[in-house]
């Protein structure tokens, strides 16, 4: 595979900020990206929105119910329109506590999207091994997060078998599952538990993932970007690279087109870049606009292979 292979995607007005060897970053507020993309054109959307209450970036808005309501449902319905029929779209969201309440605006966006249309086709959680810290009364470190799984048809694109994970069972326990294999037991759906003996295929190495999704964290201490981030004053690392490496697999092949409206330091990009998938990013602030830049400029200058040892980006070697 090599770059000319590859689906490209143009904006109709915009200049890209940066250009890569796999995509591009546009400085846009993200309802002005997303109108200038033709219908039917992305593959996988994956993005994490700012969340409830708690502005990050400078730019004077209230992230509450009314903003989701008024600013991000004319965002996502763009998204709808430029989505490819078999496409996703994936949304990392967590609601924040409210006067020792759990906020209820993660589920009322699952119901605001079926009405506009989408298809609600799962609720995944990204489990954080290493929450942060702080000072709790009446409630425990915040470990989890949403990823939501949206799509426009039902015919939207999964691909498990890119995503394996090694078994964990024992050769005791896998034995033990054969065996139940070899006798004339129940199928799946005859038995009120569900658990029925056709289930219990063991024999494979490798399995499918479930629906948790459990990310170490990464060390970028001697990235240039981090570094240059972080003198800034910018969090550039809030979205791990497992969560949008494991969602790009599972739902798209090589030289698919990935989009993040909200592209942050641009980990998304970053991730499709490594995985050979086209991207667009979309970025608002021009600061998290060059940590991008320099970012995928590091990428730039590594030779990345495929698993089948064919070097993606050629023109660095």
């Amino acid at each position: 595979m090599n770059q000319t292979s590859l689906v490209k995607i143009e904006h109709s007005s915009a200049v890209p900020y940066y250009e890569a060897i796999f995509g591009k970053v546009y400085c846009l507020d993200a309802l002005e990206l997303l109108r200038g993309l033709p219908d039917n054109s992305i593959d996988l959307f994956i993005t994490s929105p700012p969340y409830d209450g708690q502005p990050k970036y400078n730019d004077k808005q209230t992230y509450d119910r009314n903003w989701y309501r008024d600013v991000f449902l004319p965002i996502t319905e763009e998204m709808l329109r430029v989505l490819a029929p078999t496409g996703n779209f994936v949304l990392n969201y967590r609601s924040r506590r409210y006067n020792k309440e759990r906020g209820t605006l993660q589920y009322e966006l699952v119901f605001w999207l079926r009405d506009q249309g989408w298809l609600f086709v799962e609720d995944f959680i990204w489990g954080k091994l290493n929450p942060p810290p702080g000072k709790f009364t009446q409630c425990l470190k915040d470990g989890i997060e949403y990823c939501f799984q949206f799509a426009k048809e039902r015919s939207f694109k999964f691909y498990p078998e890119q995503c394996l994970i090694k078994s964990r069972l024992t050769d005791e326990e896998r034995n033990y599952r054969n065996r139940l294999n070899n006798q004339n037991r129940p199928t799946r759906e005859s038995r009120p538990s569900g658990h029925g003996a056709s289930e219990a295929n063991a024999r494979p190495d490798w399995v499918r993932p479930s629906t948790l999704i459990q990310e170490n964290i990464a060390n970028y201490s001697n990235c240039a970007w981090f570094k240059r981030a972080r003198e800034l004053g910018l969090h550039p690392a809030s979205f791990p690279e497992e969560i949008p490496d494991f969602f790009i697999r599972l739902m798209t092949k090589a030289g698919n087109v990935v989009c993040d409206p909200f592209a942050g330091s641009g980990t998304v990009g970053a991730v499709a870049t490594k995985l050979g998938r086209r991207f667009i990013l979309g970025e608002i602030q021009q600061l998290h606009c060059e940590i991008t830049k320099l970012r995928l400029s590091e990428l730039a200058q590594i030779p990345l292979m495929t698993e089948e040892g064919i070097i993606l980006n050629s023109a660095v070697v």
